[in-house]
């Protein structure tokens, strides 16, 4: 067990039987100052040495582990009670510590899975006199009470959940204006009449839109402090948004659009340029609320003109990030790395910046690389897909929009022209040992062995054809796999894909389940495209693709059927 350095109340004390034990700790929790005590028992039988630490309160055993010595093993719980209520009857040597309440507190949570095992028996069952008899029914009422106790704590918190759940936030329905101008000085009446007026009208309209695109939400509070400058009317502004069910996050999002889409007409009337210092969202759905805020962005252009340091974090990565976010980012660009070269490219240079972190960052992506097997667009939706993916994970953990806002790719592709070069020497070299040994064998009078070479010819054509036949499937396979992944708004949920061979002609069957997604857009709105549209796209992207494995691989591809289902 672990406890804090302090001294021991007494130390070494020889008890020549359980009775004793108790009497000695019964002394030390008399004291009024004294919450519980923790004591080190030594004792041995023939069998064993025994060191057992218990913790008690008042009354109470709370805690206790027993160490067998010779053993080396550890027993806490109801078997190290069994064992200590079996030493009562022998000569025990103790050393024990008065604990006051704050120890008592800070032991008892140092040793809180100790004492979760321990059923809580009173003292004077564990050091009586034959305690070993009777110990059993003690430690089975100990558990009862203990359960019971349980239970008691449960129904309690239950209860007290339920009365928490059944306050919801109040949120009175009101618009609380208050003008003023620079260094809070006067405005003269009229301009601030005006000013109040046209932010009524923006509060009303603002009202009506959230109604008509949040279904079932209202704003019902909204207090706007605005500041008159020279020309200018800089606003911070507070709003509650109230509905029954819903998402709190996509309400907050397309909350703050509408808020965001009408400041423009508060400038009209008045003839200032509306400005936007902090706009708070707060969204009560039922009993629970959540915030969010948009701020002016000037520390966004700062970034753009101080450009903060770039880290190289392997080879061919580099990290350009504000050094308080960086912690954020590395294994985000680290992954994004590894799943690029997983797809087969090889990475010259993997550049990510990050701006922003007032609300939101903007993730620019760079790549320089080589591949054989995709090309530029491709792979530039590819990437785009498994950013968007990891930046939706990181806008949950660091609490503000993360979105992509740039993906460039440049490829090159000397590593096919090398393949290409390389197998064009390697059939040169196979048909020049062909002519070698045709002519050995008529030199050496062998004609009647033609035949076989002949055959042998035949198959390894037949050979080198399903070679590339199985090749160009499963490249075809890869490819399709991939781009249909990166289809926008829709998610692949299963490819199948068989063939037939006619000759040299290989006949593809193809079918695809894709599963159409609503995606939200920046401040909540919702995208979406048709099932017809999806079909399009994924029929366009698998004719292509036939074309370029066809191309490739010197076979001829066609299909034989296509089907493609969305839901």
């Amino acid at each position: 067990m672990e406890i804090p350095e302090i001294k021991p109340s007494i130390e070494n004390t020889v008890c020549l039987s359980g009775d004793e034990v108790l009497s000695t700790l019964r002394d030390l929790l008399s004291s009024p100052n004294v919450r519980g005590v923790y004591a080190k028992i030594f004792g041995k039988d023939e069998k064993e040495s025994y060191l057992i630490e218990v913790l008690t309160d008042k009354s109470r055993l709370l805690a206790i582990e027993a160490t067998y010595v010779q053993k080396k093993v550890k027993k806490s719980g109801e078997e190290a009670i069994r064992k200590l209520a079996e030493l009562a009857d022998i000569p025990l040597i103790v050393t024990a510590y008065a604990l006051d309440d704050q120890t008592f507190k800070l032991v008892l949570a140092s040793n809180i899975d100790v004492y979760s095992r321990t059923p809580a028996v009173p003292l004077a069952e564990v050091f009586r006199r034959k305690a070993k008899e009777t110990i059993g029914e003690a430690i089975t009422e100990a558990k009862e009470e203990k359960e019971e106790e349980i239970k008691q704590i449960i129904k309690k918190t239950e209860e007290i959940k339920e009365e928490k759940g059944a306050k919801k936030p109040e949120v009175k329905e009101e618009v609380i204006l208050n003008i003023k101008g620079k260094n809070n000085t006067e405005i003269p009446e009229n301009l601030r009449r005006k000013v109040e007026d046209a932010l009524m009208d923006y509060v009303r309209i603002v009202k009506t839109d959230i109604a008509s695109n949040i279904p079932g939400a209202q704003l019902k509070s909204v207090k706007i402090e605005g500041e008159v400058g020279e020309g200018t009317l800089s606003m911070v502004g507070e709003f509650y948004i109230v509905a029954e069910s819903g998402d709190p996050e996509i309400m907050k999002r397309k909350g703050l659009f509408l808020l965001h889409k009408h400041v423009p007409k508060i400038g009209r009337p008045t003839n200032l340029k509306p400005i936007i210092r902090d706009f708070k969202v707060n969204v009560v759905v039922g009993e629970e609320i959540a915030s969010m805020e948009a701020r002016e962005r000037e520390d966004v252009t700062l970034w753009r003109l101080t450009r903060p340091p770039t880290t190289q974090l392997a080879p061919n990565l580099y990290l350009t990030v504000d050094p308080k976010f960086k912690q954020y980012f590395v294994g985000f660009a680290k992954t994004l790395l590894k799943e690029i070269e997983g797809d087969g490219v090889l990475v010259d240079k993997l550049e990510i910046e990050v701006f922003g972190g007032v609300r939101e960052f903007e993730i620019n992506i760079y790549l320089e690389g080589k591949s054989k097997d995709i090309d530029e667009p491709r792979l530039q939706a590819r990437i785009l897909s498994i950013a968007k993916r990891h930046a939706s994970e990181l806008t949950k953990i660091v609490g503000k929009y993360v979105w992509i806002n740039r993906v460039n790719v440049t490829l090159t592709r000397p590593l096919e022209q090398e393949l290409s070069a390389k197998a064009a020497e390697i059939l040169k070299k196979k048909e020049e040992i062909e002519r070698e040994v045709e002519k050995m064998l008529k030199e050496a009078g062998i004609e009647e062995l033609g035949y076989l070479l002949e055959d042998k010819k035949k198959e390894m054509e037949r050979t080198l054809i399903t070679s590339r036949i199985n090749s160009a499937v499963q490249d075809l396979k890869q490819r399709m796999q991939d781009e249909l992944k990166a289809i926008p708004r829709a998610n692949l949920r299963w490819l199948k894909v068989n063939y037939e061979t006619n000759g040299n002609i290989i006949e593809v069957l193809i079918e695809a389940s894709l599963a159409k997604l609503e995606e939200e857009g920046l401040f909540g709105a919702l995208v979406s495209v048709s099932d017809d549209e999806i079909k399009r796209r994924a029929t366009e992207m698998i004719t292509r693709i036939l074309r370029d494995v066809s191309r490739d691989h010197q076979v001829q591809i066609r299909i034989k059927k296509l089907n493609i289902l969305v839901r």
